[in-house]
């Protein structure tokens, strides 16, 4: 008696594992007409990891939801009983509307290849209530503020952070508008030197682990002067023998180099920093970039090039891929933070302040713009030119061809002064002038 309880003991165990193996096959094959689906999809074109995950993970949400019907059968309510799950879960109407138009999406190859004859989600929509922008730009408060904190006087290098990006990161998104992931993935030779114009950074996915939002992502952004008046330059030599310009970033379990750096940024906004506004992430440098590009007035499609933002008019849809480098230099010329302090992270005389002396470009030639200043007054000063390039601005005498301040390279140096050897007498008098008169005439480039 005892020997067939031990025996109907052992079969049960057995039964269940069979009753599971079954129901797990049975789950698996109801999801088939979907994986297909799914695969026609993401096999159509070549897409973003992390977007063909996302939409997995939307379409087994919905199968799950739906029962896993057949396909055909799926219908209106089944969409919105999906619709209102997300919804009762808390997630904001804007995801719940994303997800939904995954779904449309999927539905739609799924009528491609006649697998429905209609899309069950058109027409499915999500009432949102008006929120907030999820992400606003930071205030020159509130960059003194990022800038003065203790990773920018007190050397403070969190290994959560990638060390030195820490310190960086923040400024290169400042004065060039890139997003997060962009600017932790460069390679040091993605730091460009163009002998004509000066340092840019390029943004591309040609390495095998970079990754881009979209196709006018690639793009090239000038090298600000504030950025080589903190040395930035002296930093890209240091790291060259390491290969990324970011080497101690850590990708997350996403493979993003950015990911782990953002949640500290955030984190430290808030209790370091004390910007307590959650619209306030690393993300706002880049809508501060595009809010001073407007002040400023540079061109739309000049600030679009240099943010990556995909142009509207049908014009800008033919020429080059790329933008033209020169523009792009003059435009982040004219960029300036006003109010910002960063005088404690100046390695060289700050180009920036000497830009802000009020000049008339007379010549430009090979990347330099030369300029004659307005003399306010009867004050006396010996006549001088103002040369600019991306490497630098200095004051030369017109009449000895010596610096009275700041610096050039020394290849542009050499130009401006056999420039003004040339021009002199027109010099001069342009100058003369224009204390006069206030305006000056152009002078011939070299050629």
């Amino acid at each position: 008696m005892c020997q067939i309880d031990n025996d109907a003991a052992a079969k049960e165990p057995a039964g269940d594992a069979e009753r599971i193996a079954t129901s797990v096959a049975r789950h698996l094959a109801a999801f088939r007409p979907y994986q297909e689906v799914f695969d026609l999809w993401s096999n159509a074109s070549v897409r973003r990891e992390t977007t063909v995950g996302d939409y997995l993970k939307v379409w087994t949400a919905f199968a799950d939801s739906a029962q896993r019907k057949e396909l055909a059968d799926i219908t209106r309510k089944d969409v919105l009983a999906f619709r209102d799950e997300l919804t009762t879960q808390g997630q904001s109407a804007v995801t719940v509307n994303r997800k939904v138009g995954i779904l449309k999406t999927l539905f739609r190859v799924a009528i491609d290849y006649e697998r429905l004859a209609s899309n069950p989600a058109d027409q499915v929509k999500v009432v949102s209530r008006p929120q907030q922008k999820p992400r606003v730009a930071f205030g020159v408060e509130d960059l003194n503020r990022i800038f003065q904190s203790e990773i920018y006087t007190m050397g403070f290098r969190p290994k959560a952070a990638g060390g030195e990006a820490a310190y960086w990161l923040p400024l290169l998104a400042l004065f060039s508008g890139a997003r997060v992931e962009e600017l932790a993935q460069l390679l040091v030779t993605d730091i460009i030197h163009e002998p004509d114009l000066g340092y840019y950074i390029n943004i591309t996915d040609e390495a095998e682990h970079g990754k881009l939002k979209n196709a006018s992502s690639r793009r090239r952004i000038p090298v600000h002067t504030t950025l080589l008046d903190c040395g930035f330059l002296d930093y890209v030599e240091a790291v060259r023998p390491r290969r990324f310009l970011f080497p101690d970033l850590k990708p997350n379990p996403r493979g993003k180099l950015g990911g782990y750096f953002s949640n500290f940024f955030s984190g430290y906004l808030r209790q370091r920093v004390h910007i307590t506004d959650k619209r306030k992430v690393f993300h706002s440098f880049r809508h501060t970039f595009k809010d001073i590009c407007r002040s400023v007035g540079i061109d739309e499609a000049v600030h679009d090039a240099l943010t990556g933002h995909t142009a509207t008019g049908a014009g800008r849809k033919y020429g080059n891929e790329q933008y033209p480098l020169a523009p792009l230099f003059a435009a982040m010329e004219r960029f300036e933070v006003e109010g910002l302090d960063l005088d404690h992270l100046y390695v060289r005389p700050p180009t920036r302040r000497l830009a802000q002396v009020e000049t008339t470009m007379v010549s430009a030639y090979y990347g330099i713009v030369v300029g004659l200043r307005h003399v306010i007054g009867n004050r006396q000063i010996d006549p001088h030119v103002f040369a600019r390039c991306q490497g630098g601005m200095a004051a030369i005498a017109i009449a000895d061809n010596r610096i009275i301040h700041g610096s050039l390279p020394f290849a542009k140096l050499v130009m401006v002064q056999a420039w003004v050897e040339i021009h002199r007498e027109e010099l001069i008098a342009n100058w003369e002038n224009g204390r006069q008169s206030g305006e000056f005439f152009k002078i011939e480039p070299l050629r």
